[in-house]
């Protein structure tokens, strides 16, 4: 057998296969070798191969010695986890809980590969998401929704926005020059929430609703308008499919919670 040692990242792998090894294998390549009966498979060698060739270890430049190597690995890796599970090294809850955790991510990562090639992102849809404007703004940020509307309140009441920036904005660099953000585009690093609620709104116009983003509450006041031409039209529409793909996620785990039992026992003692 060789001395090289397999990989830690290989090895979890095999424990993971060996995890689901009470389900019907969907492999049905020609088995290349078998370890105390359990198959080493054409398509397993190849999965494994592509993910050994990652690897600083060199591989041989012949293939028959290359598959030897391969196979050689294979089975020490093999042995090791039927080792494991006979020792029950996968009911120790540390290990049981790091193969959960393993498990977990590869079938929500695969799952959202599947939804996407699925449901591609067509492309006239990201090219009605691209604002071929730009917009000079001003916001105040409070900590409250409660603070937010008072504000709101008191701008419909004549109120100084720059006034009222300088004293209650939590935004201290932009409250000092009376909430100005100068001019923004769809191309710079605004919160998305942001940008959409300043895309809805006419020149001169105050936000009538708070707009919630993770720093707090927004009000904001839209000076001017301008047409605006894209830099950036390829990273941009790669922003916009991301942008897209999120809420379309958002969206496909509020159906699977609709449908969902879920309990939350909030009470942790004991």
């Amino acid at each position: 057998m060789s001395t090289r040692r397999p990989s830690t990242a290989l090895l979890l792998t095999a424990l993971l296969a060996l995890g689901a090894c009470g389900q019907k294998s969907p492999d049905q390549s020609k088995v290349l070798a078998t370890v105390n009966g359990q198959p080493i498979t054409a398509a397993d060698y190849d999965d494994y191969l592509h993910a050994r060739m990652q690897q600083p270890m060199p591989l041989p430049g012949d293939e028959k010695e290359r598959q030897k190597l391969i196979l050689d690995e294979m089975a020490n890796r093999m042995l090791l986890v039927q080792a494991a599970t006979e020792q029950k090294v996968d009911q120790e809850l540390d290990v049981y809980l790091q193969l959960r955790r393993q498990r977990e991510n590869l079938l929500a990562r695969a799952l959202l590969r599947k939804y996407f090639r699925d449901n591609p992102v067509p492309e006239d849809e990201i090219q009605k998401r691209i604002v071929k404007d730009e917009f000079r703004v001003r916001h105040i940020l409070v900590k409250t929704e409660r603070e937010a509307n008072d504000l709101i309140a008191e701008l419909k009441k004549g109120g100084d926005f720059a006034k009222l920036a300088k004293a209650k904005s939590l935004d201290v660099k932009s409250g000092k020059q009376g909430g100005e953000l100068g001019w923004i585009s769809q191309e710079d690093p605004i919160v998305p929430q942001f940008f959409q609620a300043v895309t809805a709104m006419k020149k001169g116009e105050i936000s009538d609703q708070p707009v919630k983003t993770n720093f707090g509450y927004h009000v904001i006041q839209v000076e001017d308008v301008r047409p605006h031409k894209v830099h950036s039209a390829e990273q941009l529409a790669g922003e916009i499919r991301m942008q897209i793909q999120q809420e379309r996620v958002d969206a496909l785990l509020k159906s699977l919670k609709d449908k969902a039992k879920i309990q939350i026992n909030t009470d942790s003692g004991g």
